[in-house]
């Protein structure tokens, strides 16, 4: 069986190897031989994506880039005030920053006077670039802190070498209540605190001068014997100078005792003692071209110097303006340069005259309308109560002859407005016939003190009520 078996096998090899030798047939000499054709292959290739579409970049706010090499401090801050705000608090008020990689304000605070904040921790930052003022509050009445505020930018950059202001917080005064005089606004932050001084006219029968708190409580009074009290003005020497439109200009002491005085009828409205111990007042009530709208006195009371609107204005078209005086001449102030400062209401602008007597130039004129009260600022600008039309206090720059801000108009029943103060904070304590009120420079008012349901029409309104008003306080 095997063996049939092997036989067969190789019988079967022997027929494969001749298949293979066999020679290849010959075509026929017309025809090529096929090229021989690949079979057909469809590649595969990886799946279709969509095209990409790159994403809009987002509008990113041109910023000031943050500079490793930056090693510039901001500029110190300036302007820098503190004021004792009553009862463990001080308020501080400064210039804001400048600086263009601001981040933030720091604020140090010290028992002993600052001059380098190098390794000091700073009680607060503040990091909105528009804000300048911060109240520190849980403090020591009677102990006196140093506080310096910087400014950093966003390196981290800070001007170690600072001057420090200084403050000592205490206790408000207290006094009496008066049921005819109230404050009903008081934002004790943003308000200058002290006392005020002031003249008050709403009881006919008994003018005064009165020193009141935050509050409106009475901490001083005295009452004048005579009637027509305009201005009252506290002395270095913490002595009260007042005017009596037609009887004169007096001294007194904190107990009401007249220490020294000038008597004339030739006076009204104002009155300032110069650094010299000369006293300078107006005369403008019924003044006539004859009067002196100016006079000086000695502490002796000697004369030393007047000043005639006739030489200068006795012309078209001033000559023939008459309402309450010929010039009604209502505000004096000697001026850092020697000369003088004059308001003639009814000729609507402000004079500035040399020793001499000369006039210097005329200001606001066409602009103001019964201007009150002009005061110089810092700046060179006049800061004065305007209680024409609109009634409102306003600061007018001479140079450009611009007004560049105004308080908001006064109510009918406040009219007339008759002092305008700017205090170191930079807000502006404005005085009307009804109410005192305090404004910031942009228009909040942060204090008010008004007769309670009292107001005056017609005459009275000019001759009524308050006059001026001065805020007294520790810091100037």
């Amino acid at each position: 069986m095997k063996r049939n078996f092997l036989v067969v096998a190789v019988l079967i090899l022997t027929m494969l190897l001749g298949c293979s030798s066999k020679p290849p047939a010959t075509l026929p000499p017309t025809q090529e031989a096929p090229t021989p054709t690949a079979p057909s292959v469809t590649p595969v290739l990886p799946p279709t994506e969509p095209p990409k579409t790159e994403p809009t970049p987002p509008v990113i706010p041109t910023v000031t880039p943050i500079s490793p090499t930056d090693t510039t401090p901001p500029s110190a801050i300036t302007s820098l005030v503190a004021n004792n705000a009553y009862d463990k608090r001080v308020n501080l008020w400064w210039d804001k920053s400048a600086a263009a990689d601001f981040d933030h304000y720091n604020i140090y605070l010290n028992k002993a006077e600052i001059a380098d904040v190098t390794g000091m921790k700073a009680i607060q930052q503040i990091k909105d670039i528009a804000t300048s003022r911060y109240q520190v509050t849980g403090l020591e009445n009677g102990t006196r802190y140093y506080i310096a505020v910087t400014a950093v930018d966003k390196n981290g950059n800070e001007d170690v070498r600072v001057d420090s202001v200084s403050a000592t917080p205490a206790p408000m005064p207290r006094g009496a209540v008066d049921p005819n005089i109230s404050v009903d606004v008081y934002q004790s932050e943003l308000a200058w605190a002290g006392t005020t001084l002031l003249t008050d006219s709403h009881n006919k029968d008994k003018p005064r001068i009165i020193e009141v708190n935050m509050l409106g409580e009475i901490v001083w009074e005295y009452v004048v014997p005579q009637q027509d009290t305009t201005e009252a003005e506290l002395l270095s020497n913490n002595n009260i100078l007042y005017t009596v439109g037609g009887k004169g200009v007096y001294e007194i002491d904190r107990s009401g005792k007249i220490v020294w005085s000038y008597l004339t009828s030739k006076i009204s409205h104002d009155a300032d003692r110069l650094p010299n111990g000369n006293t300078i007042f107006v005369f403008g009530a019924d003044d006539q071209k004859s009067d002196a709208q100016v006079t000086e006195v000695n502490p002796k009371g000697e004369v030393v110097w007047r000043w005639y609107a006739k030489d200068h204005f006795d012309k078209a078209p001033y000559n023939s303006i008459y309402d309450g005086g010929w010039t009604h001449t209502n505000a004096v102030t000697r001026l850092t340069n020697g000369n003088t400062l004059i308001s003639l209401r009814n000729f609507d602008f402000v004079v500035e005259v040399d020793p001499q007597s000369s006039v210097i130039r005329t200001i606001g004129e066409g602009i103001f309308d019964n201007q009150h009260d002009p005061e110089v600022l810092p700046n060179g600008n006049i800061l004065m109560a305007n209680h024409g039309k609109p009634n409102r206090a306003i600061e007018f720059d001479p140079k450009t002859s611009k007004i560049v801000w105004q308080s908001a108009g006064f109510k009918p029943e406040v009219s007339p407005l008759r002092d305008a103060n700017r205090l170191p904070n930079g807000n502006t304590l404005i005085t009307g016939t009804t109410e005192i009120v305090e404004v910031t420079p942009e228009g909040v008012i942060v204090w008010r003190l008004g007769l309670k349901g009292i107001s005056f029409s017609g005459q009275e309104a000019n001759i009524l009520g308050f006059y001026k008003a001065d805020r007294i306080s520790d810091q100037k």
